[in-house]
């Protein structure tokens, strides 16, 4: 009997110990499986959490993150991103968390060590932003030495525009981010990108770094609160300092708004503003023959991008007011994962400067397609009313004092007397009259032709350009852009009873050739 209990006490504990280690080999697995896995929020700042509800989730919160940095407690993981920024060739992560005891989004950047596979942490960087419909982050090598910068933008709760710039570097046998760029201001902030050559992309030498530029209000001006005065900063990247620094500053005088119309549209509501731009706008500059609407309906949270026969719809998400305008985040209707970004600023009572910001992994440049000057399309009270008399005088006396006005390439070459002009196209020359007239918003220029066919249009807006001259000022040299009158645009335009609009057709910038 004593033969047969032994052997079977040993049967029942080698069942109990695999039971054991099959047990605890499923909880350490969900354990660990659990500490790569976080919740997925959008942080609210106290002012939105008011205007949000739970059920209008961000198209942020159904995507999912997963990473292998090591998260502390009551840290909640926002984002992720996979960019080498120590430049020794492994990928590193940087993530995005909000912790329990604050509001703000903090940046984490984590180096993967290459032989243990583990991440190890850096001081964490706590950022100005609380949502994240307006921030976003990259990595770029701003400086053109092949290495990684992490650059992070947006616009803060205070509704100043924010950059960071910052790269790994070794201090006291250490990794740690060193910030290289520091900006803020109340208009725009972005990476002016360049094209490198082709021995910078193949590695074999160093590129161009990026300049960034700074767009904000010229608050000197304290007497002159209705003149959209702006200063335009350029910095450049300084490899002796290790910083960018102010490398050209730029002042530029804007039109004046009125006073009643710039406190009516700016009251400090977001509702005031939307309904100042609800309704289409059209680009004013064109030289495809092609112009480019925009369409803002805030009842049906919709913003519409309209250019020849393609139309892209954007849901309005948020808008934050700033000090001379409004900046807007809208995604894509039909890809949910394309962010937009339109900085808005006022120019006049019935123009808008927009900047386009699409996600921030795509290539930032200076100008693209849509950013530019828009006119909103709208009825015009009656037409001469508020006609400048001075304004229309100063047209006529440049375009009349007999020079001739080209075009670049020399195709096109005008020349006007009293009332009448003259055209050289090619081998071909006409004749005709022309009258200058103040049509609403617009200066507009009527030609009527004595042959049956001409190369210009009936009617066009005219606007003189722009130039940039150099100052000294307090023994610094200052550069301001003013008007250019050896400078003329024509964009065509449609006259009707009631109002006067562009439309497609070919715009001229022609440039006063001086007479003998």
């Amino acid at each position: 009997m004593k033969s047969k209990t032994v052997p079977l006490l040993f049967v029942l504990a080698a069942a109990l110990i695999a039971g054991l280690f099959f047990i605890s080999k499923k909880v350490l697995a969900k354990e660990d499986k659990a500490s790569t896995r976080a919740r997925i929020v959008t942080p609210k700042s106290a002012g939105a959490a008011s205007s949000e509800t739970e059920s209008t989730g961000s198209s942020i919160e159904s995507e999912k993150y997963e990473t292998f940095v090591p998260l502390y407690s009551g840290e909640t993981l926002i984002s992720t991103l996979t960019i080498d920024i120590n430049n020794d060739g492994y990928d590193d992560e940087v993530i995005i968390v909000r912790k329990a005891s604050s509001q703000n989004l903090w940046v984490v950047a984590a180096l993967i060590d290459s032989e243990s596979g583990l991440y190890e942490r850096l001081t964490p960087i706590e950022t100005q932003f609380t949502r994240t419909r307006t921030f976003s982050y990259m990595g770029m090598d701003v400086t053109g030495e092949h290495k990684n910068a992490l650059v992070y933008q947006g616009v803060a709760d205070d509704g100043n525009y924010v950059m960071e710039i910052y790269l790994c570097v070794e201090e006291h046998g250490r990794s740690q981010l060193r910030n290289i760029g520091d900006f803020s201001c109340d208009g725009t902030v972005f990476i002016q990108q360049t094209e490198r050559s082709e021995s910078y992309a193949l590695a074999m030498s160093k590129g161009e770094s990026f300049s960034v530029w700074v767009y904000k209000s010229d608050t000197q001006k304290e007497g002159e609160a209705n003149a959209q005065n702006q200063i335009q900063q350029e910095y450049k990247w300084n490899p002796g300092s290790g910083k960018y620094e102010l490398a050209r500053e730029i002042n530029v005088t804007a039109g004046r708004l009125a006073a009643t119309e710039l406190s009516r549209i700016q009251d400090g509501t977001v509702e005031t503003f939307a309904a100042f731009l609800e309704g289409l706008w059209y680009k004013t500059s064109n030289t495809d023959g092609n112009i480019r609407y925009l369409y803002f309906n805030f009842a049906e949270n919709e913003i519409i991008q309209l250019y020849k026969d393609t139309q892209e719809v954007y849901e309005w998400e948020d808008s934050k007011l700033r000090h001379n305008g409004i900046y807007l985040t809208a995604v894509n209707a039909d890809i949910m994962n394309l962010h937009r970004r339109f900085d808005i600023a006022l120019v006049n009572i019935d123009e808008i400067k927009i900047t386009l910001r699409d996600d921030i992994n795509l290539i930032i440049s200076e100008n693209t397609q849509w950013d530019g000057n828009y006119k909103k399309m709208s009825l015009q009270d009656t037409f001469g009313e508020g006609a400048t008399t001075e304004e229309q005088n100063l047209y006529k006396k440049e375009l009349g004092k007999g020079d001739v006005w080209k075009t670049a390439d020399s195709t096109i070459a005008l020349s006007f007397n009293d009332f009448t002009y003259s055209l050289l196209n090619g081998g071909l020359s006409e004749n005709g009259v022309y009258s200058i007239d103040r049509l609403g918003a617009y200066n507009v220029i009527q030609f009527r032709s004595d042959s049956e066919g001409s190369v210009l249009g009936e009617t066009y807006s005219m606007e003189f350009g722009t130039k940039v001259i150099t100052e000294t000022v307090k023994k610094k040299p200052v550069e301001r852009v003013v008007t250019d009158y050896d400078t003329i645009t024509f964009t065509p335009v449609k006259l009707t009873s009631t109002d006067c609009f562009a439309i497609e057709g070919k715009s001229y910038i022609l440039s006063r050739e001086l007479g003998e």
